[in-house]
């Protein structure tokens, strides 16, 4: 299982840094939630590449293991993304270059396969951005974000408002 964590740091100082950085100590195992001082132990390190515009960078992961289910997890810096060499800054500022329509610094092939996987996800990363956008407004405008859709589902018709919305998320808008 792999853990994001944010360290704080650039990569740089994490690269520097090496396996002296200030890992996580968890009190939980986040697979079987058991708790208790020392069921999640350091279980080693392995190194990975973090690629920038610049520099191929050796990292170091730290390896945590529960005594307990026996899973083994690894603590990602929030600078790396699972499965990829690349950070995460170089492939968003070449996917930004592409979608700008300017040259992508890099390998053409690698360029296009970041850029298909990011518009793969656009649905995914819309979702969470109206989710967010939904805590955010419950929480701070109370009645008047619910008022306003009362509204709009007044304006197009009750009876037209429920047809057009029965199963959207597998449901309708007044279930529990």
């Amino acid at each position: 299982m792999i853990l994001s964590h944010d360290f704080q740091i650039s990569i740089e100082e994490y690269v520097q840094r090496g396996k002296e950085n200030e890992f996580p100590v968890l009190d939980q195992c986040p697979n079987c939630h058991c708790t208790g001082g020392g069921n999640v132990y350091r279980h080693g390190f392995y190194w990975r590449n973090g690629i920038t515009e610049d520099a191929t960078l050796r990292i170091p992961i730290c390896r945590l293991k529960c005594l307990l289910c026996e899973m083994s997890f690894s603590i990602l810096p929030d600078f790396l993304l699972p499965y990829f060499q690349y950070t995460l800054h170089t492939i968003l500022k070449r996917i930004r270059e592409v979608l700008e329509n300017k040259k992508g610094n890099g390998p053409r092939q690698l360029c296009t396969f970041h850029v298909r996987r990011f518009l793969k996800g656009v649905p995914w990363i819309h979702s969470y951005f109206v989710d967010e956008e939904k805590r955010k407004n419950t929480m701070e405008k109370g009645k008047k974000e619910p008022l306003n859709y009362l509204k709009r589902i007044m304006h197009i018709g009750e009876s037209s408002f429920l047809r057009r919305s029965w199963n959207h998320l597998s449901t309708y808008f007044m279930a529990n």
